[in-house]
């Protein structure tokens, strides 16, 4: 069974005889914890279920002072043993530790009386009476109650066998999602075995490790390989989700990771310094919290100021409430859509709150962007298509990775393909059954429009050039995209017969060049003049002293008669009338069929022209497919 057992309560609540009691395991390790009987650090242990199945046990400190510790320990907890003591009932940090594991999703809670061979039974209904008062109207109210006394072992089997009981069930974190399949693990403890060098400890929070993989340290980046693992002290090839595990790596200084760190798999970016986030205010705040407060925000086992900006105009929020803000850290935080943290106040006096992140790699929101609201609920409360929909329209990206995408929707490649087949929000590319980059429809049709627009704007300005260079169109239109999206744009334009593409040129389907004025009677000038030099026409430099006319416009002129299909170009100089080339082709065509090859030689004999014509010709009807060249001779080119 895969899953995480916690302790939280009141210094001196029997936390640690509770687990000690249960599991026959110390979970305090330091000297200093056992002579004053506190515990100051996370304790570990685990705990053998009726059927030899082990589950993980975190025993947190319960004194003030040491929040930051039990809050590095309890985001990984499954289900929460909240310790009330018979002769203490419900004090200051049992109401702290509460709000705590409410605040970070624990799904799961026994509430156990400690001590209770210190009191008479009418003391242990009144600390039943307190736990009711504590638990209404959340969602621990139903959970059960048990007395037990870790000294005699009073109710000790009863809550073991609540433990198995409560736990099944249980439901992996991560799903189907990206996230899910990660590799994450917030390190909790590192330390130098002799012999064996770095080992950290922690609560896989999603994936998978096994022995042999190389992970990474995050947020620095810094690269280990696995050498040993251990899940609940035992040593094991693999480990994943919802264990405690231990690993072993190599390529490592003590240095080079710390308790706050996270050792993640894969090459995903989930490194963040913002977050959006649905961000819930607790009565022991004890006041209404402004936008733009530094808190101290307690994320997986990292805590790092942080400053909160309530998002939308929202100025602030009470206690008892909730709003969505945007959290911007001092230190960069390893961080999924979904997490769970906690803020409190910048002395660490107070717990503030807590949330939910929405958005893990945010963008810095412009005061005058607001109504941002109906993009977070629909990452909050939607179904998966929603959720990639408001993804991409808050990016200020016209289109995002799929697997980027997919990672900040918490959903797998796999579904975002099907959403893209079946939902007209999304648009995918190059095509929805192979997603490359996804985007807005509504955004997508927008830009679109833009192009095609660009491209018409392009035709009257310029009538009589064939169409636009895709770079310069590109680099003309804002967003300016990168380079691979614009072409996949482009490309699905052309497939949808919105444009037309020739080489590097893209153009209206309808468009055909045209010339005005003088320009017209030029043409036409130009044409006759191919027309009677047949098979030796006139190089375009004299073709203007002929006709008079400035070199340059004798070449637009030329350039427009070739995109009509009048002329062809053979050369940047050189135009022939289209049905000379047509007629020269024929009679090659025909020779090759007869004879199999010719010559240059022959070429200059079997169209009648010099030899400054044959060679570009000869070349020309090779690049267009009619012959190829083999050593000096030409031959017929076969499909």
């Amino acid at each position: 069974m895969r899953a995480i057992v916690g302790t939280a309560g009141h210094i001196d609540h029997g936390k640690s005889a509770l687990v000690r009691a249960l599991t026959g395991i110390e979970p305090d390790r330091l000297p200093e914890e056992r002579e004053r009987g506190i515990s100051i650090e996370l304790g570990f242990a685990h705990l053998e279920l009726e059927g030899g199945e082990r589950v993980g046990v975190v025993d947190v400190p319960g004194h003030e002072r040491f929040i930051r510790q039990m809050l590095a320990g309890a985001h990984g907890f499954d289900l929460v043993l909240i310790v009330v003591a018979a002769d203490d009932g419900v004090m200051p940090q049992t109401e702290e530790h509460f709000d705590i594991v409410h605040l970070l999703g624990v799904r799961r809670a026994i509430f156990v009386i400690t001590k209770a061979d210190a009191v008479s039974p009418e003391h242990i209904d009144q600390v039943r009476e307190e736990i009711e008062i504590l638990a209404a109207g959340t969602p621990f109210e139903t959970s059960p109650v048990v007395a037990a006394s870790a000294l005699r072992g009073d109710g000790i089997e009863q809550l073991r066998a609540l433990i198995r009981e409560t736990l099944e069930g249980l439901q992996p974190r991560g799903g189907a999602a990206p996230s899910g399949a990660l590799l994450r693990i917030p390190v909790d403890r590192v330390f130098v075995m002799k012999g064996h060098g770095v080992v950290v400890t922690g609560t896989a929070l999603s994936g998978s490790v096994t022995v042999g993989s190389e992970v990474r340290v995050l947020p620095s980046g810094k690269s280990a390989r696995v050498r040993e693992v251990q899940v609940h002290g035992v040593p094991s090839t693999s480990a994943g989700e919802g264990q405690r595990v231990a690993l072993n790596l190599s390529g490592l200084d003590k240095d080079d990771v710390v308790r706050g760190d996270s050792i993640a798999g894969g090459s995903a970016d989930i490194v963040t310094s913002r977050v959006d986030a649905r961000v819930e205010i607790r009565p022991s705040a004890g006041r209404s919290l402004e936008s733009h407060t530094t808190v101290r925000l307690h994320h997986g086992t990292r805590e790092t100021m942080a400053r909160l900006i309530w998002l939308d105009g929202v100025r602030e929020v009470e206690p008892r409430a909730s709003a969505y803000a945007q959290l911007v850290t001092a230190e960069p935080v390893v961080a999924c859509i979904g997490d769970r943290f906690v803020i409190r106040d910048q002395t660490a006096q107070r717990t503030l709150g807590g949330g939910t992140v929405l958005v893990a790699r945010a963008e810095r929101h412009r005061v005058a962007r607001q109504k941002l609201a109906p993009c977070l609920e629909a990452v909050e409360k939607g179904d998966a298509a929603s959720r990639l929909s408001a993804i991409l329209q808050m990016s200020s990206a016209l289109a995002l990775e799929a697997a980027e995408a997919a990672l900040a929707a918490g959903i797998s490649v796999e579904t975002l393909a099907q959403i893209a087949v079946a939902d007209p929000r999304i648009v995918a590319l190059p095509s929805a059954a192979s997603p490359a980059l996804v985007m807005s429809a509504a955004r997508s049709a927008e830009y679109r429009q833009q192009l095609v627009a660009a491209v018409a704007a392009h035709h009257r300005e310029h009538p009589n050039l064939p169409g636009v260079d895709l770079e310069h169109l590109r680099g003309a239109l804002r967003p300016v995209l990168e380079a691979r999206l614009f072409r996949m744009i482009a490309d699905d334009l052309v497939a949808a017969r919105s444009l037309a593409r020739r080489g590097n040129l893209v153009h209206d389907p309808a468009h055909a060049p045209r010339l005005g004025g003088a320009d017209d009677e030029l043409a036409v000038r130009v044409l006759g003049r191919l027309r009677e030099a047949g098979t030796m026409p006139p190089v375009l430099k004299d073709l203007a002293d002929e006709l008079r006319v400035d070199l340059k416009r004798a070449g637009t002129v030329a350039g427009v008669l070739v995109e009509r299909g009048e002329a062809v170009k053979v050369l940047p100089d050189m135009f022939f009338a289209r049905e000379t080339v047509e007629k020269m082709a024929a009679a090659l065509r025909e020779h090759l069929s007869r004879e199999g090859e010719i010559t240059a030689s022959g070429f200059r004999d079997l169209i009648s022209a010099s030899r400054k014509y044959c060679i570009p010709l000869l070349d020309y009807f090779d690049r267009s497919g009619l012959t190829m060249r083999v050593g000096d001779v030409r031959k017929l080119r076969r499909a």
